[in-house]
């Protein structure tokens, strides 16, 4: 099975501010205050919290990866992205197709908004482009398997950089405000791509599809070893299909 790792312009961005800001002006923001893209591990990757201390405080956290799929040209069957789980895993998560980062430039602050759809004042859902289902276990001492939808599959072959940014599912992504009282500090931990141990990096493996039709003038695929002398194994498309 391929696998392609992640690009190390990954990384995470962080908004947060003290002395109760609105929830709207910390997940809304266009603009981080706080990232980094060369951290090999971090254990608050990406996080939401909502806490009374120092006058009331938001702080959210969304975690970027970008990986060259320029390698990929034929329809993707299936496909994972695997990440090395760090410290805690209590903050339910979503992947989403993303602007940022790309191949060259490093995650910044001013990409804390690089979701493609994302409106300011609107749930995530229905506006963005999924391209995993919510997260709701998260192993802290070993890779996370997470199936990629269809959406992700497209992308793949499509695009030459494919593009993902996980953001807390219950209150980010559905922008759900649960106010300072609510207590909350819920983290999930990474490794990235920068990390010094290449078994801990993340990647995304994949199948591609092994056959465009099932039968060519009548006959099964499974029973046609060549066309015109060349091996189906050999043969990506008949006429453009």
């Amino acid at each position: 099975m391929p696998t392609i790792v992640a690009n190390t312009t990954d990384g995470y961005v962080a908004k947060f501010a003290f002395s109760g800001p609105s929830f709207s002006s910390i997940r809304d923001a266009t603009s981080g205050n706080q990232t980094s893209a060369t951290l090999g591990n971090y254990r608050f990757a990406t996080r939401f919290a909502a806490q009374t201390s120092r006058g009331g405080f938001y702080d959210i956290r969304r975690t970027f990866f970008a990986f060259d799929t320029s390698v990929i040209t034929s329809t993707v069957a299936s496909a994972t992205i695997n990440i090395y789980g760090d410290t805690n895993g209590t903050l339910d998560i979503i992947g989403v197709k993303a602007t940022r980062p790309d191949l060259t430039n490093p995650i910044v602050n001013a990409d804390f908004d690089a979701i493609t759809g994302f409106s300011a004042g609107s749930s995530m859902a229905g506006n963005v482009t999924d391209y995993t289902a919510e997260v709701t276990s998260w192993s802290t001492s070993g890779y996370n398997s997470i199936t990629l939808n269809a959406a992700a599959l497209s992308d793949l072959q499509s695009l030459s950089v494919f593009a993902i940014c996980f953001v807390g599912y219950d209150n980010d992504y559905l922008n759900v405000d649960p106010g300072f009282s609510s207590g909350i500090n819920a983290n999930t931990g990474m490794y990235f791509a920068n990390a010094t141990d290449a078994g801990k990096r993340p990647y995304i493996d994949y199948t591609l599809s092994t056959g465009y039709a099932n039968n060519v003038n009548g006959v099964a695929s499974a029973n046609i070893g060549s066309v015109i002398g060349v091996a189906t194994a050999n043969i990506d498309k008949i006429n453009g299909v």
